[in-house]
């Protein structure tokens, strides 16, 4: 598997993802917004920018939708001040 990928789904190396967003942030109003994609990425078919299209909207309304959990961090212990400026100081 290449590493480039954006996504295990994606076809779009992260060079090709990042002119799928320039395309769809500056042609979103344009009727022909495949055909702008085609155009921008030679070698992807309407479909490819379709499927990529739809994959992302799948990973927004999950992210909006608060199915990705938050990260459970450890709880940071009180440090001792004395220890914390110490080692600051670099005394031993």
């Amino acid at each position: 598997m290449n590493n480039d990928r954006t996504c295990n789904n994606s076809f779009l190396t992260k060079e090709e993802d990042k002119i799928f967003g320039n395309t769809l942030a500056t042609k979103q109003d344009n009727n022909n917004l495949l055909e702008e994609m085609k155009k921008a990425l030679p070698g992807k078919s309407a479909d490819d920018s379709k499927d990529h299209y739809n994959i992302l909207i799948e990973v927004i309304n999950t992210i909006e939708s608060s199915y990705i959990p938050l990260p459970n961090y450890p709880k940071m212990q009180k440090q001792n001040s004395k220890a914390h400026v110490e080692w600051r100081e670099g005394a031993s």
